[in-house]
């Protein structure tokens, strides 16, 4: 009986309702300029009913490097890549899906890499097609890195190389069931039990693509619970192979910001009140339990308020800094005559508690900015009841030094952040018709209308037509 050899590399597909995808993935993978006789397919038909088990069947019969398993249904990706792991015998595993391909020489460069540093893991650049893909680990090429070196914990899909030997010493699998953030699982323990990553940087070797009508499980709105138990379990690996110190809080940021925080700036005040409860309840936990302050340091001003108010549940209070942000005005904004000038009033529904800015001071302010660039004018904007964006200042039409459109904003500097948001008035009161002044002895003429976003922009008119206005309300 003649020995089986042993592939260079098993690449493993799950495979759910893709079959107008699979001679595209498939046909990317044996035409590797690594060789069909270093290669093989281990292909787990996750109960797919649209024909997907049909075309692998016959990819099999024609290509002895693909092997085709069938199972019920398990409703994520995790179980079919963990029963593929089970049956692999190549020295290396690389994981794709069923909707993506490789580049042509992918696979012989990350095996190169691997073999040249002595890696157990290997990232290849990620090509996003239509839809975005990791960008941070590929800045530059990297050879026997670590965790920290490649940055490698930006990109924390399965799409890697990895040294099966490693996966079989320490038992990684993927977390099964769970539709979300299953990969970390099995990708976080990885880098940090690899003896070394190295990042191929120059070549593309995996495109991520989004397809028409495939609704991929990163744009949908999935449980929390099991998702943040993913989440949980991930941060409590950085924790246990790191000490404190700058090196742990830059892995953790990663975590922070993209899965304990990104959810909370505007997206999740389109769900059920259920929904936005329990996932700011489980974030929270997270935050409260396991980031240690020194992580945070990094985040914007404004994300650092929305940490506290997370770890503190104060979800009313969330909700307003997400509206805020979401509208990027204030809820109320209004521009009367005062006199000579104009009276700008706004509020927002936003007030926080003494304290809750931590060691920063919000300062404010409206910003009159021209409209094509040039100069910039500012106005202090005193804060009333402590609200952000809630104040009155008046404005003289002598103020601005040229004629043209000026736009009107509002400036929030809290740190080292500054925010500008357009102030779109819900009330212009009869401010909308030109009114005549005198500045410097030269007659100027003012006027506050909206444009087409409904954003306040004030028009200063040029001396000729302030003149004309003049004459016009004098006589």
């Amino acid at each position: 009986m003649v020995e089986q050899a042993i592939p260079k590399v098993s690449v493993v597909i799950p495979v759910y309702n893709a079959v107008d995808h699979l001679d595209e993935c498939l046909g990317s993978i044996l035409d590797q300029t690594l060789g069909r006789d270093l290669l093989e397919v281990v292909a787990v038909d996750d109960g797919s009913t649209d024909g997907s088990g049909g075309a692998l069947d016959r990819w099999a019969a024609e290509h002895p490097q693909v092997t085709v398993v069938h199972q019920p249904n398990s409703g994520a990706p995790g179980g079919p890549r963990n029963r593929a792991i089970a049956l692999a015998r190549g020295e290396f595993l690389f994981f794709a899906d069923p909707d993506d391909h490789l580049g042509p020489d992918a696979l012989r460069r990350m095996v190169d890499a691997a073999e040249r540093d002595g890696s157990d893991v290997v990232l290849g650049r990620i090509r996003g097609v239509g839809r975005s893909a990791a960008r941070i680990p590929f800045e530059t090429g990297v050879t026997t890195g670590d965790v920290r070196t490649t940055r490698a914990v930006w990109s924390l899909t399965a799409h890697k190389l990895y040294r099966r030997s490693l996966v079989a010493e320490h038992g990684l699998r993927f977390a099964e069931g769970v539709r979300l953030a299953e990969e970390q699982a099995f990708v976080v323990p990885a880098y940090f039990l690899a003896r070394a990553i190295s990042v191929v940087a120059d070549y593309d070797c995996y495109y991520l693509v989004q397809r028409d009508g495939f609704d991929h499980l990163t744009r949908q709105v999935v449980e929390p619970e099991p998702f943040y138990a993913q989440v949980r379990g991930a941060v409590e690996t950085v924790l246990a192979h790191t000490e404190p110190g700058a090196d742990r809080d830059g892995l953790l940021l990663r975590w922070v910001q993209e899965e304990l925080l990104n959810r909370f700036r505007g997206e999740f005040l389109d769900w059920s009140d259920d929904l936005r409860e329990r996932y700011a309840r489980e974030s929270g936990a997270i935050l409260a339990e396991l980031v240690p302050d020194s992580a945070l340091t990094a985040l914007p001003p404004l994300d650092r308020i929305r940490v506290r108010l997370l770890r503190e549940g104060r979800r009313t209070e969330l909700e307003d800094l997400a509206r805020l942000q979401q509208a990027g005005c204030p809820d109320h904004g209004a521009v009367h005559r005062d006199g000579r000038g104009y009276l700008v009033e706004t509020r927002t529904a936003l007030t926080l508690p003494p304290g809750a800015y931590g060691p920063d001071r919000p300062r404010q302010s409206l910003l009159l900015r021209r409209t094509g660039g040039g100069p910039e004018v500012e106005l202090p904007l005193p804060a009333e009841d402590g609200g952000l964006f809630t104040a009155r200042v008046h404005v003289d039409p002598a103020a601005l030094p040229a004629p043209g459109s000026w736009r009107l904003l509002l400036r929030l500097r809290l740190g080292t952040g500054t925010y500008d948001m357009p102030l779109r008035p819900d009330g212009l009161g009869p401010a909308g018709r030109a009114r005549p002044a005198l500045a410097g002895g030269r007659p100027r003429a003012t006027r506050i209308r909206t444009d087409r976003q409904g954003e306040a922009l004030r028009d200063v008119l040029s001396p000729r037509a302030a003149a004309g206005a003049l004459r016009r309300r004098l006589f």
